[in-house]
């Protein structure tokens, strides 16, 4: 069983909190590119703090892999459309975690990632990369962590939609929003899920009435408290004995 230790924060619940840099999968590039001897050559690669619109998308299926990015504030969402023009949400992407280098391999992105909320990205331009520096051998071992971290997470979320029950894949749900926020340092027992019902849904699998009726029912059940887009989690151990799955902080 996982145990969470509240972070407190000075004005409560932020619409889109942001990441501190050392917290940020991309920090050991950030290292690299700032503190190497070679940074005058690799700078470009760089642009931090680039701020996002609502709705606002970053890249087309199809489109050619140039840049990768880490989320400094707001949620992401990545999704392909159906053929009926629905969306099918494959991830969401919370302050101080990295999308798009899984485009690497194809060399093209396979979907669409869009903001959920305002918010900021650092982005990573991979068409800047100085073959042959040291600085290049250096960021290319620190990229191929930020990759293996994200194996990680997606292996994580893979068990989401392969829990048997409803209740089982929404309370694991919030759990696993609630530790990638703490392993984040940003307040997680208190905070703002910036997604619909309905993404929510589709994310899970499971139709959007089952998700509001689960949610109510463990409010009901004191589990947690829900305004809005708000959720407080009030009874942790109580959601993790539902889940039936121990989340690492």
């Amino acid at each position: 069983m996982c145990h969470f230790k509240s972070i407190p924060t000075a004005s409560g619940v932020a619409p889109c909190s942001e990441v501190a840099c050392a917290n940020c999968d991309f920090f050991d590039v950030l290292e690299v590119i700032e503190g190497n001897a070679d940074c005058q050559f690799i700078n470009p690669m760089l642009k931090k703090r680039q701020k996002i619109s609502k709705g606002e998308s970053l890249f087309r299926i199809g489109q050619p892999f140039y840049a990768a990015y880490a989320v400094k504030s707001g949620t992401f969402m990545s999704y392909r459309l159906l053929d009926n023009g629905e969306e099918q949400v494959l991830r969401f992407y919370l302050p101080g975690e990295v999308f798009g280098m899984d485009a690497i391999a194809s060399d093209q992105y396979e979907y669409v990632t869009k903001a959920l909320e305002p918010g900021s990205v650092c982005e990573l331009h991979f068409g800047q990369m100085g073959k042959g520096s040291d600085s290049y051998v250096d960021l290319q071992s620190s990229l191929i962590r930020v990759m293996g971290s994200q194996i990680g997470q997606v292996q994580q979320q893979s068990l989401l939609a392969s829990r048997p029950s409803a209740d089982e894949r929404v309370a694991a749900f919030l759990l696993d929003l609630s530790s990638r926020l703490n392993r984040r340092q940003i307040e997680h027992l208190d905070f703002r899920m910036a997604m619909s019902r309905q993404q929510i849904a589709s994310y899970l699998g499971i139709a959007i009435e089952t998700v509001s009726r689960v949610l109510k029912r463990f409010q009901q059940q004191g589990l947690l408290e829900v305004s809005g887009k708000r959720v407080s989690l009030l009874d942790v151990d109580g959601l993790q004995a539902i889940a039936h799955i121990p989340l690492k902080v």
